[in-house]
């Protein structure tokens, strides 16, 4: 008698519609699956600070210290990072307030600390915190440094405005220097020595002053504006040089031949030199010290909160879950129930009820995750730059991944009780290993090769980058991911084939 060809499909939508009666007899869960996740990201997005939290400061300086006068112009700087809540030189009782959590800092600056720079080594300010996260530390640690530098570039500023005002304004000094170049002529025509000698002094002296500000401000030029700022720059600082040693000539021989082409050509360098040179001895030295301004963009404007970021993982979270739970679930139930021992007897092979199980818990999942895309979208305003084709292969990839991981946790388990504790071992690795909250890229060794045991590690990275970024799906995690499902429906398989003494 020949075999119906429709007897093995009927076989599979036996089973799948068993799986699937299964789970649709149970709708507190459903609706649990779909709104549980939902609501813990809207309550979380909706109770997230996004801005940094301002850290609550006690400053502490030795007694006498010139640095206790300029605490609070320094606690002005770091404003955005800390809160000044204190100024003083009591060391123990700055400690009782950070212990007692009044405080949720100490900056504690260096005795005497132009010793320690003029000895060659920076002075240290110390920052100490109670902060136990490790997050938190990163935080603090980061903000320290960024107040340091700003603390540096004060004192910068004030070194570069002293030599600012040494060559300011430029404007009179070359007036003066011109005026003392024309003297210069006058006493060398009139044959007086010394007042020839004094007004070549106060030339020098003078064309000095305009040689230190053009040279700082080539250096400026160069930094900021690069070769071409540099080549333009460079013919006015060659004439720098050259008026240098006509003075330098004078001193040595000053003569009544040649005085008017002498003189001349020091005033016409130093007209040169204040056209070009005036703007830089008026700069704000605050901006010299620090001429960039950092403004991070991220090229995707639309992702702006937290609950954008987690929202697409935790989909996928809840997508594994749904598929390890369900298939850790499904061969350990049948075999308690004795329903494995009639499948023995009954027509049909592991194959079969492997490809139902499979086919109902992809449909009832898909159904899930596109209700669940669908609310975040939405409800929770998450940017949705993929197509739903790129969606339906992450999603669907990713419960094929989790469904037989879960049914082979099914096959190796002896009863329900040791599958759901698989099944939350695996749920407590996904948070920590996946990069939920902390990125794979950060994983090494051993700690590496478990975040890509996981099939929520491959779907949460290709869902993010193709809803929020709009990015193509990455081939390789998507065959990673792809053969992933491949080897545990073989697994799966093997297991089932055991279990149910088939091997047709």
């Amino acid at each position: 008698m020949r075999r119906s060809r429709i007897r093995r499909p009927l076989q599979v939508a036996t089973f799948l519609r068993k799986e699937a009666m299964e789970v649709l007899h149970q709708p507190r869960l459903l609706i649990t699956l779909v709104l549980g996740p939902f609501l813990v990201m809207a309550i979380f997005g909706l109770g997230y600070r996004n801005t940094p939290e301002r850290l609550r400061a006690v400053f502490v300086a030795p007694p006498g210290s010139p640095l206790l006068e300029r605490v609070q112009t320094y606690a002005q700087q770091i404003a955005p990072y800390v809160k000044n809540v204190d100024v003083t030189s009591d060391m123990q009782q700055a400690n009782r307030e950070l212990l007692d959590g009044t405080v949720d800092l100490i900056v504690h600056f260096p005795d005497r600390p132009l010793d320690s720079v003029l000895s060659g080594k920076p002075a240290q300010i110390t920052v100490i915190h109670t902060r136990l996260d490790p997050i938190e530390q990163t935080a603090i640690s980061f903000a320290t440094e960024i107040s340091v530098n700003e603390i540096n570039g004060r004192v910068l500023a004030s070194i570069v405005s002293g030599g600012q005002d040494l060559a300011r304004p430029t404007t009179d000094v070359v007036k003066q220097a011109g005026a003392a170049a024309r003297d210069v002529n006058s006493a060398v025509k009139a044959g007086d020595p010394e007042a020839t000698r004094a007004s070549i002094q106060d030339l020098d002296d003078l064309t000095a002053q305009v040689a230190i500000a053009v040279r700082a401000s080539n250096a400026l030029t160069t930094e900021l504006d690069g070769p071409a700022g540099a080549a333009a720059a460079d013919p006015v600082v060659t004439s720098v040089d050259e008026m240098q040693g006509l003075v330098a000539d004078l001193h040595a021989r000053a003569t009544p031949e040649g005085i008017d082409a002498t003189t001349g050509r020091i005033e016409q360098i130093l007209s040169a030199v204040d056209e070009k040179y005036a703007q830089f001895t008026n700069a704000d030295p605050n901006v010299l010290v620090n001429p960039f301004k950092a403004d991070v963009r991220l090229a995707v404007p639309e992702v702006n909160r937290v609950s954008d970021w987690y929202a697409p993982a935790a989909v996928v979270l809840m997508l594994q879950q749904f598929g390890i739970a369900f298939g850790g679930l499904s061969f350990v139930r049948e075999r308690e129930l004795g329903i494995v021992d009639v499948f023995r007897v009954a027509p049909v092979n592991a194959t079969e009820t492997l490809l139902g199980k499979y086919l109902a818990y992809l449909v009832i999942g898909g159904a899930i995750s596109a209700v669940l895309i669908a609310m975040v979208v939405g409800f929770l305003d998450v940017p949705e730059q993929a197509s739903v084709q790129q969606i339906a292969i992450v999603t669907g990839l990713s419960l094929f991944a989790s469904v037989g991981l879960g049914f082979v946790i099914s096959l190796a388990s002896a009863n329900d009780a040791q599958a759901v504790q698989y099944t939350m071992i695996l749920l407590l690795a996904s948070l920590f290993f996946s990069g939920f909250f902390l990125s794979i890229g950060k994983m090494e060794s051993v700690a590496g090769v478990v975040s890509w045991l996981l099939p929520v590690t491959y779907g949460m990275r290709l869902l993010r980058d193709v809803m929020l970024r709009g990015a193509p799906l990455d081939r390789d995690i998507v065959l990673g991911l792809a053969g992933y499902g491949i080897a545990m429906f073989g697994l799966a398989l093997a297991g089932a084939r055991r279990r149910m003494s088939i091997t047709r």
